[in-house]
């Protein structure tokens, strides 16, 4: 399996006057914080982008039609800024398991099904990212592979005590890989930025090499 994939490009980006992160997540904020960018925020109907690129892409396995669409919603929230001393940066994140896409839990009840549907099985994380001036833009995903330990008694009162705090209730796949306690991990693949949000070091190395 590929862990970084290009989707899109088109001219050469360079660095920029301006740097605009369009996201309002503190983490993508810090690890971008070598940028120095404005934040602003973005709406674009993510769900219904999900929706129309799922169906158009049912000819591709699982993972790589939500991967696409998962860039799709990246390029929709950059779509129409152009100014010419700017370079925009926007990026989404899916967790993908079971041939099913994990977005925020709803309420504290799915939460607690997604979680607990982790341990003793093996997870992927998708995070895309649009890089985008007037002349130029670049597209890509990259991949991790993360496995949660195989249940046992003793890790209850642990998940449970995540479970019962906020962390789980904005984030994809209901957690924040930051936030884990190390006893549920049994191994991750690929780049562990993926999984917080960013693949930092990718998009560092796009725009000044």
């Amino acid at each position: 399996m590929s862990y970084l994939v290009d989707y899109e490009k088109r001219g050469k980006i360079i660095p920029a006057k301006h740097v605009v992160l369009l996201s309002q997540s503190p983490r993508r904020r810090q690890l971008l914080s070598f940028l120095s960018p404005e934040i602003a925020s973005v709406e674009v109907d993510e769900r219904g982008i999900e929706t129309t690129y799922m169906e158009k892409l049912k000819h591709l396995p699982f993972l790589e039609r939500a991967a696409r669409t998962c860039c799709e919603i990246s390029k929709a929230k950059s779509a129409g800024k152009d100014d010419k001393e700017t370079l925009y940066i926007s990026a989404d994140t899916m967790v993908v398991f079971n041939d099913r896409i994990y977005n925020k839990p709803k309420n504290q009840e799915e939460a607690r099904e997604m979680f607990h549907s982790y341990f003793g099985h093996k997870h992927h994380v998708v995070t895309s990212v649009c890089l985008r001036t007037r002349d130029a833009i670049e597209v890509f995903y990259t991949i991790a592979e993360v496995s949660f330990v195989k249940y046992y008694p003793a890790l209850q009162p642990v998940i449970e005590d995540y479970l019962s705090s906020k962390s789980p209730m904005d984030k994809a796949g209901a957690y924040g890989f930051q936030d884990l306690d190390p006893r549920f991990i049994d191994y991750v693949a690929g780049d562990i930025h993926t999984i917080i949000g960013l693949p930092v070091a990718e998009v560092s190395k796009r725009i000044y090499s």
